[in-house]
């Protein structure tokens, strides 16, 4: 067996190693996790980010952009930083040993067909170009995948052109291996769809069709056959623009929040929460950090009351928004002021604001004299926003809410529906 395994390795070397380092780094996250005592993956996997893939962080411990212990938002922190390179990395880590397996026989089969016909620099060339192109897409989707099965594909894309001039590959590579694979691309759409299996689709079908596209090229034999490969190669030059926009991501909010999260200019963090605020409205603690700046700067608060106000009718199980409302209340220190904050309670809330108030412990009997008793604050505030939950604090629901139902102990629902 060692002896087949080493003349396999001695034939086909690039395919070799690319399989041998998605091994390597297969072991190595579970010699990981048995050093660091982690029996399981959630949905951060502490192994696969502390060994190079992007995981999109919510709760930080030891990360070197944060300070504090608990971020109110998640993203893939270390790809916004500028850490490009682990979308390359991302595509050699694998979920578990028969995601492993499957890629690992797949890309063994079809390297074997290729490797022969193909110098081995353009050959590895391809693969790598290939497992960093199909992870592209999955990244401007907000999916955060780990798999070679987009180089895989590629392969597979690649084979279903080359078998039109090599006919040593076609006797091997029949119409029933092209239809499995076609089939398969389909199947994996479909288990997605129905939620039977969370599959990374739009790497898939990226990387079979970028195979599709440098295997035309290759077969080419017309009179521009020299100008269409000088074009592709070319073309590869746009992944350094694509590269740019995933690192760079203005069409996402939370992106907006993490520019603010290490801005120290307070107008411009202001104008990044603004803009973040536009894009992610369903994102409750970005609304919640932009009232707690606007609070800072205010000296009587109600832009920062009417943005807390706003965001809580879009997330209304956000505790920590209570909270941080009824901060905001105490610096009402007018009747007329008060009565001010008031009608802005009734144009965001309309009939419900009665219930609202009940909610914030502001109730009609009680608004003009309240006196609400909140922990000492810093001068940031802070403290409200990075409450942790097990120390939210019991707090009425507001009655007949045309919301659908939430989860109300779960600070990520929100009124349109959309988790974060």
């Amino acid at each position: 067996m060692f002896q087949s395994l080493r003349r396999a390795c001695s034939k086909y070397p690039v395919t070799a190693a690319y399989i041998a380092f998605a091994i390597g780094l297969f072991l190595a996250v579970q010699i990981y996790r048995i050093d660091h005592g982690i029996s399981n993956a959630g949905s951060f996997d502490d192994a696969l980010w502390k060994l190079g893939a992007v995981q999109p962080l919510v709760f930080v411990h030891d990360h070197p952009l944060v300070e504090e212990k608990e971020y109110p938002t998640g993203g893939p922190f270390d790809l916004w930083s500028g850490e490009w390179w682990r979308i390359l990395i991302s595509g050699f880590h694998h979920g578990d040993v028969l995601h492993l397996l499957m890629n690992c026989l797949a890309i063994g089969f079809l390297g074997r067909l290729i490797e022969p016909v193909m110098k081995h620099w353009i050959y590895a060339a391809f693969l790598i170009l290939a497992t960093y192109v199909s992870f592209l897409p999955e990244y401007f989707l907000e999916h955060y995948p780990v798999g070679l099965s987009g180089g895989a594909f590629a392969m597979f894309g690649l084979l279903m052109m080359l078998r039109r001039i090599h006919p040593e590959i076609a006797e091997v590579f029949t119409d029933r291996e092209v239809n499995w694979g076609l089939g398969w691309l389909i199947l994996c759409f479909v288990l997605t769809h129905f939620g039977i299996l969370n599959i990374a689709n739009a790497a898939h079908l990226s990387g079979f069709v970028y195979g599709i596209l440098a295997g035309a090229v290759i077969i080419n034999r017309s009179r521009f056959a020299g100008t269409l490969r000088f074009l592709f190669v070319l073309s590869q030059v746009l992944i350094i623009p694509g590269t740019y926009l995933v690192c760079h991501p203005v069409w996402n909010g939370k992106y907006y929040w993490y520019l603010a999260r290490h801005e120290t200019d307070p107008n411009q963090k202001i104008v990044y929460l603004q803009k973040g605020m536009e894009l992610s409205p369903g994102e409750p603690k970005i609304g919640a950090e932009l009232a707690l700046s606007l609070f800072r700067t205010e000296g009587v608060p109600f832009h920062s009351w009417e943005i807390m106000l706003r965001s809580l009718e879009r997330n209304r199980s956000y505790d920590k928004g209570i909270e941080i409302t009824r901060l905001i209340w105490k610096q009402f220190n007018s009747e007329q002021q008060k009565q001010k904050a008031l009608g802005i309670v009734t144009e965001v809330f309309g009939d419900e604001s009665d219930a609202w108030l009940e909610r914030f412990k502001l109730d009609q009997s009680a608004v003009a004299s309240a006196d609400v008793s909140l922990p000492k604050s810093d001068q940031s505030g802070n403290e409200f926003l990075f409450l942790k939950e097990t120390e939210r604090r019991g707090a009425p629901q507001p009655r007949d809410l045309t919301a659908p139902p939430v989860d109300p102990r779960s600070p990520q629902s929100a009124v349109e529906g959309v988790t974060l």
